[in-house]
Formats: structure tokens, sequence, C-alpha cells
């Protein structure tokens, strides 16, 4: 076999040309790296991998005419040319809203993964990391020996790591395996599964589904709607095959990993499984406890593994108010716990030029939650308190636009509207450019609801 190819891609006309070659090509793998990679964090490389095993790194950070005069928008948008991608939906939003590139005629591993699954009599399907994947379906892994140490090492160290420029050999390397991972052998089996199971039609459809989940709101929530109801069927299949007794027996059934029941009572809200029976509510109360436990370890260790399992911060803000004060407190305290843990972790991944858009949700969600007073709040680095002020800013920025667009229909929690009247106040230490967005904000509050006039809150 003749050496493959592993080619940067910088200049335009070069794109030019290799595109010319890639798109007289059946099928593709394609995947995409950047920071905190979606409809904000930026994509800062796409590789593209055909059938024969070159690879083609485009540097799109470097160069973002790549996909408009490049001609990278073509291909990926090409009905004629298969691309074959493992969980597309951040990859999609980032291509839709930083590069205006719509993806076309897409085999999404992750999709098929959840289909066949389906197939087979599973309701709610996990998402199977790439390593995983290649392991179910293929008789040897291509995905590099470095991934791993990479992902704990801009998880953890470098939040900016995939604009480092040069690429290393071991950043050259995940990226390289990321697309010969996929093709031929993992593609061919599960396409042959697909079709031998008469399931192409669902699965073109899901995968439609996850190419627009960030781009179309109204396809964001027909899924979680979907999902919603299939999560109550199997929670009321629990509570009629095991909550019928009004004694419940001395010990709650047990459901192992990765079964449907073990899903449902790990998706249900608590308020949900409250109103399901009582049953179901301690069953519920129970998987939040493992969770909460578990995650306390964590914390508590040097390993920091499976950071995917975590529970959300945002998820254990609204556990820390649980009704069920065992439940609460220990919320609570494991919030507190996380809260620093990823406070400590911005201040060492970011630096003082950081771009909000780097980082995660969670990162933003735990800067939101830190009372940060004033521009020179000696408890916190000014990285930190910069990206505080820099949020506090974006969200001004984004509540007046959804004003604007929903005229008096608007709402907005009373305790925001006191911050924003605080940030006027004469003397108030916080950024000029907070202050601007504040004024244009209150501006045009009054101008929807009358002068000093508070809007109504939400009702939930």
């Amino acid at each position: 076999m003749a050496d493959q190819t592993v080619e940067i891609v910088v200049e335009t006309s070069r794109c030019h040309h290799i595109v010319s070659i890639l798109s007289r090509e059946a099928v593709l793998a394609v995947d995409c790296e950047g920071i905190a990679l979606g409809v904000e964090g930026p994509m800062t490389l796409l590789q593209i991998c055909t059938y024969s095993g070159d690879v083609y790194l485009f540097d799109v950070q470097e160069n973002r005419d790549l996909f408009s005069e490049g001609h990278l928008k073509i291909v990926l948008e090409s009905d004629e040319t298969l691309k074959v991608m493992h969980a597309c939906s951040y990859d999609s939003a980032a291509l839709y809203h930083q590069f205006g590139v719509t993806l076309q005629n897409v085999f999404d591993t992750q999709v098929a993964d959840t289909v066949l699954e389906e197939k087979k009599g599973r309701l709610l399907v996990n998402s199977l990391n790439l390593q995983t994947l290649c392991e179910k379906y293929s008789t040897h892994t291509k995905v590099s020996e470095y991934k791993e140490q990479l992902k704990a090492q801009y998880s953890k160290e470098e939040g900016e790591f995939w604009a480092k420029r040069p690429l290393t050999d071991k950043m050259k390397s995940v990226a390289v395996g990321d697309v010969r991972a996929l093709i031929p052998e993992v593609f061919e089996k599960q396409k042959r599964f697909i079709e031998e199971n008469g399931l192409l039609t669902i699965f073109r459809e899901r995968v439609s589904e996850t190419i627009k989940f960030y781009i179309d709101d109204e396809i964001r929530t027909l899924r979680y709607e979907r999902k919603n109801s299939i999560v109550n069927q199997i929670i009321d299949s629990i509570n009629e095959k095991w909550g019928a007794h009004t004694n419940f027996p001395e010990e709650i059934p047990e459901f192992p990993e990765n079964t449907d029941e073990y899903e449902a009572l790990k998706r249900i809200d608590y308020k949900e499984a409250a109103e399901k029976s009582q049953f179901i509510d301690r069953l519920k109360t129970e998987s939040i406890m493992s969770d909460l436990n578990e995650l306390d370890k964590v914390l508590a260790s040097s390993e920091r593994d499976n950071e995917d399992k975590w529970l959300p911060f945002s998820l254990l803000t609204k556990l820390s108010k649980h009704p069920n004060d065992t439940v609460s407190t220990l919320a609570n305290g494991v919030r507190e716990k996380l809260k620093e843990s990823i406070r400590k972790e911005i201040e060492e991944k970011y630096t003082i030029k950081t771009e909000l858009a780097h980082l995660s949700k969670n990162e933003q969600d735990v800067l939101k939650s830190l009372d940060i007073n004033g521009t020179n709040d000696q408890r916190f680095p000014k990285n930190v308190i910069r990206l505080y002020w820099l949020l506090m800013e974006n969200d001004i920025d984004k509540n007046c636009k959804k004003l604007i667009e929903k005229g008096n229909e608007f709402t907005m929690k009373g305790w925001y509207y006191k911050r924003i009247i605080k940030y006027l106040g004469i003397g108030e230490d916080v950024p000029v450019p907070l202050k601007q967005s504040a004024w244009t904000f209150k501006k045009q509050l009054d101008e929807t609801f009358g002068r000093d006039v508070v809007p109504p809150s939400p009702l939930f």
C-alpha cells in the first residue's frame, strides 16, 4: 500500500485544488476541532479523510476563506459525496453559525448506533465516544493513542488547546485518527446493518434532526418532547410493575446501568417523579443520591476521569433546593466543591485575552455564580474577573435582543431588573461597556413597559 497522505492545508489555492479531487470521492470521513465547539465556540480545524486513508487538515483558524474561495463549503453541502461523521450536531452548529455551511448527505455513526440499538428493543440509548464505537463495530481501532491524554490536557489545563499553532505531532495524530477511525470498517458495517434491518428511512430522519439540532429551535423542541415521552413511558411501566403495593418492599429494585429503566430514572425531573407516585419519587431520590455520592468521591480524589458523566453545575444548583433535606444538603456541598474545582481550572486554563465563547457552558455557569464585586476584587485573579464581567455584559445583550424580539411578551425575574439598576448606579465599579449595555437595555425596557416599570416575571 502506498504511503497515506497527511497534509495541513492553509493556502486557498491549494485547498481549491484538493477539494476538486475530494469532490470525485463517493465517501469521505469528516470531523472538526475547536474550542468549546458549537454555536459560538470557534472551529479551528476541519479534517477530511478519503477511503484510501489520505487525510487533509484544513486550518480554518488561519484562513476562513477555505470555506468560500477554497470551496470546502461546496463539498460539505454536496448531495453527491457522502460525509461520514460521528455525533455531528456540534460540528454542524459551528459550520452553520460560523461559516454559513449547511451539511448535506451525512452518515452519522452515533445516529446509526442509536437506531440499531432501538431495533434491538432499547428505548433510551446513550451516546458512545469514538473509541467505544470503534471497539463495537471494528476489529481494530485507528483512534490516536494520544486522544485521552490530549482531552485531559485541553479540558483541565489548556482551554484554548486547539487554537495552538503550529499543530504538534500529537495534535495531528488525534485529528487524523478521528477521521481514519470512521472509514471504511465502522461505516461499512453500520451501513450493512441498517440496510439489512430496513432502517434507512428512520436513520435519514434522525441524521437530519441531528444536523439541525442547534440550528432549528423547533427540531430541538420536537426531539426533547419525543425523549420526554419515552422517559414517561418507561417510568409508568416501572410504576405499574413495582409500585402497586401500598407497603414498599424492604429493598427497592435495582436497575443495572445501561438499561432503559436506569436511564429513565436519571432523566426524569425530580418534581415530575414526585407527581408520578411515592414509589417513583423514592426511586428518583435514590438515583440522585447515587449520582451525588459518586461525584463527591470523584471530587475528593486526584483522578478526574469520565467527566462526561458528571452532573452539570446547573443541575446541582437545582438539586440544592430539593425538598428532601438529605438530598439538598449533599447537593449543596457537592456543588460548592465542583464550583471551586472549576473556578481554579478557569483561572489556570485561560488568559487575560480569552474570549467568552471559549468557555464551556459548565464553566460559564460557575463563572455566573461567583460573587465578584467590581473590577478590582482582590479575591479573584484578573483573568477570572474579566471573564465574569464579559459574561454579565453578554447576558444583558442577549436579554435586550430577546426583549426586542418579544416586545411586551418579554418576561424577566425581579432580581435581574434590580441588578441592571444597580449597574447603572453612580460610582458603581463595573466596566464601561457593561454599563453601556445596561443603559441600552433599560431604555428598551422603558420604551416597552413604561418608565421604571418592572417587566412581568416568568411563570416558571
